[in-house]
């Protein structure tokens, strides 16, 4: 039986835990569940790519951070 067989079936008869087993808290993010859909030039959108390559995101992440970031400055304001 492989390693992946024997933790399936430790898990299936319960024994999933060790007492040395550490927990570990995690933060969930808030679902994003609305998309909305931008039309662009393909020059600007490769723009938003490259810029978004320099920073180590996703375009579309990018663009998200770029559209929050705005509303927040309308709230300060």
């Amino acid at each position: 039986m492989t390693d992946l067989g024997k933790a399936i079936k430790e898990i299936e008869q319960g024994n999933a835990w060790d007492e040395s087993d550490e927990v570990v808290q995690v933060e969930v993010k808030k679902p994003l569940d609305k998309v909305i859909p931008v039309r662009l030039s393909a020059d600007k959108w490769e723009e938003i790519r490259r810029e978004a390559e320099e920073l180590g995101v996703g375009p579309t992440t990018l663009a998200r951070m770029w559209i929050l970031e705005r509303l927040r400055q309308r709230v300060k304001a």
